[in-house]
């Protein structure tokens, strides 16, 4: 198979790009979209240079913000613009 729905398959990507698709699941949870907050932590398996590309690529995302803790993990908050969401809640 080749094309774009071949490098989809998990097996094609790059370890950054499992770990982008893995916080972007995350992001995406009812809670978070609800309370327009996640914490995200790195795994084992993740390549400290992809921890470090995307936690770079959050910062300089405009309506986010972002505080590491001392774990290495951290907590994301974002503004929405959607009705109804981002209420306030201990995460």
């Amino acid at each position: 198979m080749h094309g774009p729905a071949a490098f989809s398959h998990p097996s094609h990507l790059t370890t950054y790009h499992r770990l982008v698709r893995r916080v972007k699941r995350t992001i995406t949870t009812p809670r978070a979209q609800r309370e327009c907050q996640a914490n995200l932590a790195p795994q084992r398996d993740d390549r400290p240079e992809d921890w470090e590309r995307l936690l770079d690529e959050i910062q300089q995302t405009d309506g986010v913000a972002m505080t590491k803790r001392p774990d290495g993990s951290v907590h994301l908050r974002w503004l929405s613009t959607a009705p109804n969401t981002c209420t306030v809640s201990t995460y």
